[in-house]
């Protein structure tokens, strides 16, 4: 068998090299960062703490109940949520139509702007879902991006608005910085 010994010099040596840098980055870097975390991701639990809890408001009121800004920098991927009504009385019964709930991005409660909108498929949804025990897992994560203000807006229908009652949201993810 006969052998070529190749040897690159100047700027050939130089492109041939950046070329293998490329290659071997590449395979570092994992392609789908809304599948799996990527390297440097933080995990996103908006609303596991009081600021996910709203008193059930009066009928008819269209309240928010949690607002979760992605931060400068970053992008979002939404896993899983959790939308659940807790009343210690009743046992935390919702019945479908009782209250109605939705996810809006970048667009206030009460105000119709064009750049906010509701999330595809989170609009005026009249079942909780998910418990506080084992989130609802999207099939597909949904994408945000640096400084998108994702809200839960809750309208009572049917409900007790008299303490201990609460609708309560937690939306799971992680961020990553923005590349």
């Amino acid at each position: 068998m006969n052998r070529i010994n190749l040897v690159l010099q100047g700027p050939d040596s130089v492109a041939a090299a950046q070329a293998l840098r490329e290659e071997r980055l590449a395979k570092t870097k994992w392609p789908y960062p809304w599948s799996f975390p990527p390297d440097g991701a933080i995990r996103v639990t908006a609303g596991a703490d009081t600021s996910g809890t709203l008193i059930v408001p009066v009928a008819g009121t269209p309240t928010q109940g949690l607002a979760y800004t992605v931060d400068e920098g970053f992008q979002f991927a939404l896993e899983a949520i959790v939308v659940e009504y807790i009343n210690a009385g009743a046992g935390g019964l919702w019945s479908p139509g009782d209250a109605l709930w939705s996810l809006t991005l970048n667009q206030p409660v009460g105000v119709t702007t064009f750049q906010g909108s509701p999330i595809q498929g989170f609009s005026l949804v009249d079942i909780p879902l998910g418990t506080l025990q084992i989130a609802w897992k999207l099939w597909c994560a949904e994408l945000f991006q640096p400084n998108d203000t994702i809200r839960s807006v809750f309208t009572n229908v049917n409900l007790a608005d008299s303490a201990p009652n609460y609708f309560k949201t937690i939306l799971l993810g992680w961020k990553w910085p923005v590349s």
